[in-house]
């Protein structure tokens, strides 16, 4: 029997502490991979204030899971100049006056993690993780692994493209001995942008534990229940409020929808740089009394509205994968989301338009609203379609890539 595969991974959010999708993605993909019996070291590149007892709740079913913390400013998907305002407000001497000093500040702590600690495979999770990763790899020479949650392409629309994080980004995929992507659509994004063989570059979608949503016990807010009983339609988007998600074009749906079905509610779920000017937009359209922002939710106040909306729509600009439409159909809410995004590649039961086709996305809206009969089809299908859309999946195709990485002390 092959020995058991011990990881050191790399990232920088973790659940409960985490404000977008890589925390969940990390958690669900090292739950899976402890289950099949692959031993993990976590190392978080900031330090969080959780007891023992928490982290045992968490992974109750896998207990080789560890994590070590290092104290940093780092958050996710910060910028430069949000690092600066952050860095103002909490003086730490620990890392650089700088985000990519701090980069490269935790990617020293990284070599020194890896001189103390057994491991056979290096695992680092997106752009501010890769220096550490190849760190680790230099003081260990053991094999390392990349892996794309996103690209500064995606982040930026493909506008003003930050070189600096480019840089971060090619390097770490150039170092690496295999790459993984999300989804093809990233794929092809590593390929052309960043000049990676394809033959380097692994496919390991996300995925969602579905049955964990079954048996969960939802009860509406007051101003939910106050919405519903009043017999209003509520349409849900879920996501960092950031050029990359486009909540901008979310706001235009919801005014052009209101001239059909005026009886609507639009919820904008999360925060995030473009937030002030969404609200703005929403006044500006005549629409603010129908716009809600609820802020960053999470847990059961997050199933408590996914349950209550008749509809979910993302309509990313550019979307490497995207776990909230998995989400949204975990608890059985109908999904829109936009063929920019590669969460469509395993989804069939969903409905689907340009990020840019207000008129056409308004459309599919208002039919959804408008019959029953869609939208309890667009529910019972989309989440039965979530049951195959597990992390046991992508845990998998992770062990597959390391075992041939580690051929021939691991077969």
């Amino acid at each position: 029997m092959p020995r058991r595969i011990k990881v050191l991974m790399f990232g920088w959010e973790f659940p409960p502490y985490n404000s977008g999708g890589l925390g969940v993605a990390c958690l669900g993909l090292s739950r899976a991979l402890a289950e099949k019996n692959v031993e993990i070291t976590f190392v978080l590149p900031k330090r969080v204030n959780v007891s023992a007892n928490f982290l045992k709740m968490i992974f109750a079913d896998a207990a080789q899971i560890h994590l070590k913390t290092v104290d940093t400013l780092l958050t996710p998907y910060i910028t430069s100049n949000e690092y600066q305002r952050l860095r103002l407000k909490n003086k730490s001497s620990l890392y650089g006056p700088g985000l990519f000093e701090e980069v490269a500040r935790y990617a020293l702590r990284a070599r020194k993690i890896a001189k103390e600690e057994s491991f056979d495979i290096i695992h680092a999770h997106d752009w501010l993780s890769y220096p550490a990763g190849i760190e680790a790899r230099d003081q260990s020479g053991k094999p390392l692994v990349v892996h794309v949650h996103a690209t500064e392409f995606d982040r930026t629309g493909g506008n003003s493209i930050n070189q600096n994080v480019y840089k971060i980004e090619r390097e770490g995929m150039e170092e690496a001995d295999a790459v993984i992507t999300v989804s093809h659509r990233t794929k092809e994004m590593a390929a052309y942008h960043y000049g990676i063989p394809k033959e380097k570059i692994e496919v390991v979608h996300n995925g969602i534990d579905s049955s964990e949503y079954d048996n969960q016990e939802i009860t509406r807010t007051d101003t939910i229940a106050k919405l519903k009983g009043m017999g209003n339609y509520i349409v849900l988007f879920v996501s960092r409020i950031t050029l990359q998600k486009g909540p901008d074009y979310f706001v235009h749906v919801a005014k052009r929808v209101l001239d059909f079905v005026p009886n609507t509610y639009f919820i904008v779920a999360g925060s995030g740089d473009m937030e002030r000017q969404v609200i703005e937009q929403a006044a500006h359209l005549v629409i603010a009394d129908r716009v809600l922002f609820p802020g960053f939710v999470r847990d059961k106040e997050l199933s408590t509205l996914y349950r209550n909306a008749d509809l979910f729509v993302l309509p990313s600009v550019s979307e490497p994968f995207g776990i909230a439409p998995l989400e949204a159909l975990a608890n059985k809410t109908p999904v829109l989301i936009s063929k920019q995004s590669g969460v469509t590649e395993i989804l069939s039961h969903v409905l689907k338009t340009d990020f840019w086709d207000v008129d056409e996305m308004a459309n599919k809206v208002v039919a959804v609203l408008r019959h029953e009969s869609l939208r309890k089809t667009l529910q019972e299908n989309g989440k039965h379609e979530t049951y195959r859309c597990g992390w046991t999946h992508a845990a998998a195709k992770c062990i597959e890539l390391y075992r041939k990485l580690l051929r021939p002390a691991f077969d």
